[in-house]
């Protein structure tokens, strides 16, 4: 349990939760409880050990919630091994209106504003954990409540995942951890509704469950990112046994299909001749059973139409051979490609 991170309740901030429409009144008194509680849960978990990491408050949104609890806890000298916070994007509601779009950096500025109050409160060197992220926030919500939610189904997700995790480790965000949430598909009807999840209703793979698994063959060591492509995004990495693993994205900012098919080079400073090249791809045409799933032109899926987007789904390199001093890619919008460079055949 030491490896364990164990926090305070879920949400407090939030009505659904614990904080209840109050005035703001009401509001300072139910935030002084909560700080109570974690009093509480604190000194209860260092009753059984000292060693399991502590902290909260799994925070959902309210900035003006999560410097009344720092300040309680800074006061007080209760431990703190790290704080947890919530990033969405955006909210449906704010997308069905116009008021915003599908963007990576409307996560990141609300980090940066949470991490004005961390430091502000002298938390500045505590671990950052985000227990739950997403590019749009209501994993219950599908495109009955949201027509945009769609982007759940296709290769724009994998796009947004792949340049979240570029701005990421690109800059001074002092992220941890971050863990995308997935609650929503328990009230799956369809296999395409937009509901937030890694499988549709027949297990069928998404392409955000795949950018997952691409992203997860990055190596530790991260190397300079160096190109001149526009809307190109890459993370470059190597490990001790010389081995690359190369992760990028073409997209516009909003993952909208407003930039060109374009051809890219890949190549390594490195002599890495005769070693293995091996790229997948999650693109429109490729890893993309929501995109075939339109092709079919049908609303309800007969079994072998199920048994065909399940193999869609499957992750296939779709190259594999002997390096020969460049790989070429065709970069169409929001397509999400990984390579790797491994032993000499």
């Amino acid at each position: 349990m030491s490896k364990w991170r164990c926090h305070c309740f879920n949400e407090p901030d939030i009505s659904k939760f614990f904080m209840s429409e109050l005035s703001n009144e009401m509001f300072e008194e139910r935030a002084k409880e909560y700080y109570a509680m974690y009093e509480s849960f604190v000194k209860g978990v260092r009753r059984v050990s000292d060693k399991i990491p502590v902290g909260g408050p799994a925070l959902a949104s309210r900035d003006d919630f999560l410097e009344a609890f720092l300040k309680r806890v800074k006061e007080g000298k209760l431990p703190m091994d790290f704080i947890s916070l919530h990033h969405y994007g955006c909210a449906p509601w704010e997308l069905n209106a116009g008021k915003k779009k599908l963007c990576v950096d409307n996560l990141l500025e609300k980090h940066r504003r949470k991490m004005e109050i961390i430091n502000r409160c002298g938390f500045g060197n505590v671990s950052i954990l985000i227990d739950e992220w997403g590019a749009a926030s209501h994993g219950y919500y599908n495109r009955e409540e949201c027509p945009m939610l769609m982007f759940r189904e296709s290769e724009e997700f994998a796009a947004y995942y792949a340049r979240l995790i570029h701005d990421v480790v690109y800059s001074d965000m002092k992220i941890e951890k971050m863990m995308i949430c997935l609650s929503g598909q328990h009230e799956m009807t369809e296999d395409f509704s937009g509901f937030r999840n890694f499988f549709t209703l027949n297990f069928i793979r998404k392409p955000i469950y795949n950018a997952h698994i691409l992203a997860a063959k990055l190596h530790e060591g991260l190397l300079k990112e160096e190109h001149s492509t526009e809307n190109l995004f890459v993370v470059p990495t190597k490990n001790e046994k010389g081995e690359y693993s190369v992760l990028l994205t073409y997209a516009s900012e909003c993952f909208e299909e407003d930039i060109p098919a374009i051809e890219e080079s890949v190549t390594f400073e490195e002599d890495i001749k005769g070693k293995q090249v091996t790229v997948w791809c999650i693109d429109k045409n490729t890893t993309n059973p929501y995109r075939c799933y339109q092709k079919f032109g049908v609303d309800t899926l007969n079994d072998e139409q199920i048994q065909m987007l399940r193999e869609e789904g499957n992750l296939k390199p779709v190259l594999q051979e002997e390096y020969n001093g460049q790989i070429k890619l065709n970069l169409t919008p929001n397509c999400t490609y990984l390579i790797t460079i491994g032993e000499k055949l």
